[in-house]
């Protein structure tokens, strides 16, 4: 980019889930602060996440479907220059290819594990460090509607990691990323003992932790307003800690099943705690709720 661009339209695709959708969100602060477009447009699949970046102050227009007519009728109607993002997988691959001379492809994956979320993109943009990790949501007050019946204080649960259809996949993710669903019971019935109020966030047909009250499948922005009036949020490593986080919401991410050396709720800036298999007891993760709650 050499010239201020006029409108700027950014193509997301559908491996972009929940917590992808939110640091991009981290990426286009910067990238506004830095270009000053006229507008910036968003193009994404029609899915029920999607709605996360309505009403977004960095984004003038979110379109939901195919992304080529709606560049050619933007085209027609821009009087300006037209920037096109194309951040779909196959787009955005080759693009990193043909920047080989500026940057080898593969480091964008190496950045896209060991560094900030958003950095890999902040990287290809040209747009430097990102100097604030933080998302960027900003909720109406039809979204707290489901927050509004909640007997404060509250810390919210989020137990569930997603699925994968391939049963081997699916036991290494569970593996991976899953705490045992008696440890979650457990920290309902001391959070209850702590005054606290324990909820369940969980998608459709996802069951809640028993003695929580369940919250099962709100649409995101109503479950996004149910975390931004927590104490705390207490969950797997899913897209819901980046809602904590845009929404300064302290967090407990258990367990953490990535490597000591890496750790992307840092450049958020929220308070949180991550919590490493090794020590992920209930009593170690109800003294993190605990001090994050003061």
């Amino acid at each position: 980019m050499s010239t201020r661009p006029g409108a700027c339209l950014f193509v997301l695709g559908n491996d972009y889930h929940l917590g992808d959708l939110l640091w991009f969100t981290a990426v286009l602060r910067s990238y506004r602060r830095q270009w000053h477009p006229d507008a910036v447009i968003v193009v994404c699949p029609d899915r029920p996440i999607s709605r996360i970046l309505e009403h977004n102050p960095l984004i003038d227009d979110v379109r939901y479907g195919e992304p080529a007519p709606m560049l050619a009728a933007l085209r027609s109607t821009c009087a300006g220059q037209l920037m096109l993002h194309d951040l779909r997988v196959l787009p955005l691959g080759l693009a990193m290819v043909r920047q080989w001379i500026r940057r080898w492809p593969w480091l964008y994956y190496r950045d896209l594990w060991l560094e900030a979320r958003g950095q890999w993109l902040a990287t290809f943009l040209g747009l430097g460090p990102l100097a604030d990790g933080r998302p960027v949501l900003e909720l109406r007050d039809e979204d707290r509607v489901a927050s509004r019946s909640l007997r404060r204080p509250y810390v919210v649960l989020a137990p569930h990691i997603g699925a994968y259809s391939v049963p081997l996949t699916g036991r290494i993710w569970r593996r991976l990323k899953a705490w045992p669903a008696p440890r979650w019971t457990r920290l309902a019935q001391q959070l209850r003992l702590d005054g606290f109020e324990p909820v369940t966030l969980a998608g459709p047909e996802q069951a809640p932790v028993p003695g929580t009250r369940p919250l099962i499948g709100l649409p995101i922005r109503e479950a996004a307003g149910v975390i931004e009036s927590a104490a705390t949020l207490v969950s797997g490593e899913s897209g819901l800690w980046f809602v904590a986080a845009a929404l300064e919401t302290p967090f407990v991410i258990v367990p953490w099943w990535l490597p000591r050396s890496v750790d992307w709720a840092a450049a958020m800036g929220t308070s949180y705690r991550l919590v490493y298999r090794d020590t992920a007891s209930v009593s170690t993760v109800l003294e993190h709720v605990r001090d994050l709650a003061r």
